[in-house]
């Protein structure tokens, strides 16, 4: 058994240290340049003409599989992220990225990825071996229920928004606080789900850029949240959603289907808005600035939703099939059972509150 308050914290720092690999990153540009790969046709988003693998991303996820498995050692196995942990540096060697036992061992490893860079590897390296303790970690408390390890699983989605965090283009948006596009839609996203029923238990999402410093760095924001039976906790402030006045908003990608944007914005009365990021938009709408997320293809995935899910759970919300509601006419939660695949086929609708889950089922 382990205790949720401690996986909580756990997963909350190695969040920030996920944060901190991916500023480290992003904001020097000599070790930028080095680590963007272009992904594979297989492993590619089918949605977008390109998409991106950075070391970064691979880096991330093994740190984080290291990092909890170490921890949690019965939860090891049940890590599961978005990445191949397979590299190919520039001389055409392909290499399998690890975090080793020693700070020594994962430096010389990166080296060979890097081409011998030694200077840019050492970094990354110390970054990865680095212990941390946020504030936000050391906050939670009071989380008395306990888990049984092995019963869980973890998906990781070491950079969410990848092509954002490449270009680094930043757009805005007519509605405040929800961006198009740019560094603030990145996210590193955790999710916690119960193997055999497949429900979302705890989520945690790291935002690194979410503010520019004057100093021209980022500094970012934690949210987290748990939903399990008669324990529901998150750290995102209670709000009445609705209470300031303001048109609805519902956030989907620019490539939605058109008829759902009709019936958002003509029948229900939603101002449409569109912002890069699985799980950027969902964070909009944790926090409130959204009122309903919404995508009819299956373009996201488990790593994409898992963690958001939890929260929006913890809030009395939720992540819901969009093709599978519509076809039994009953709510059918997003399910992480191995069955399920890694895909939401179906596509996704998410909701704050029940009432706005009912009125948008008054078309389905």
């Amino acid at each position: 058994m382990c205790s949720v308050e401690s996986l909580v914290r756990a997963l909350v720092n190695v969040s920030e240290k996920a944060g901190n690999i991916a500023r480290l990153c992003r904001e020097n540009e000599d070790i930028f340049g080095l680590l963007v790969a272009e992904k594979t046709r297989d492993e590619a988003n089918p949605r977008f003409v390109r998409d991106f693998k950075t070391l970064a991303d691979v880096l991330i996820q093994e740190m984080v599989r290291h990092d909890v498995g170490k921890a949690f050692p019965d939860l090891k196995e049940n890590i599961r992220g978005e990445e191949s942990s397979t590299f190919t540096n520039s001389l055409g060697e392909t290499i399998t990225v690890e975090v080793c036992d020693s700070l020594e061992e994962t430096a010389n490893l990166l080296e060979k990825v890097l081409n011998g860079n030694k200077l840019v590897a050492d970094l990354l390296a110390a970054e990865v071996h680095r212990d941390i303790c946020t504030e936000d970690a050391q906050c939670i408390e009071g989380l008395s229920a306990e888990i049984t390890a092995s019963d869980v699983g973890i998906w990781v989605d070491p950079i969410d928004a990848t092509a954002e965090y490449v270009q680094g283009k930043a757009r805005g948006t007519a509605v405040p606080n929800i961006p198009a596009s740019g560094l603030q839609c990145v996210t590193v996203l955790l999710g916690v789900y119960e193997i055999e029923s497949g429900r979302a238990i705890v989520g945690v999402i790291n935002q690194p850029f979410c503010v520019e410093r004057d100093d021209g760095g980022y500094s970012g924001k934690i949210y987290w949240g748990v939903a399990l039976d008669g324990v529901k906790r998150t750290n995102i402030p209670q709000q009445d959603v609705g209470a300031d006045g303001r048109k609805k908003v519902a956030i989907l990608s620019s490539a939605e289907n058109k008829k759902y944007i009709y019936y958002l914005r003509d029948t229900l009365g939603y101002s449409i808005v569109f912002s890069a990021g699985a799980g950027h938009k969902i964070l909009k709408l944790i926090l409130g600035d959204a009122d309903l997320y919404l995508v009819s293809t299956g373009s996201t995935y488990k790593w994409d939703t898992c963690g958001p899910q939890a929260i929006l759970r913890a809030l009395g919300g939720g992540l819901i099939n969009l093709q599978e509601t519509i076809d039994t006419k009953s709510v059918i939660e997003l399910s992480y059972v191995k069955s399920s695949g890694k895909c939401n086929i179906g596509g996704v609708l998410g909701f704050r509150t029940h009432t706005q889950l009912m009125e948008f089922s008054k078309l389905l």
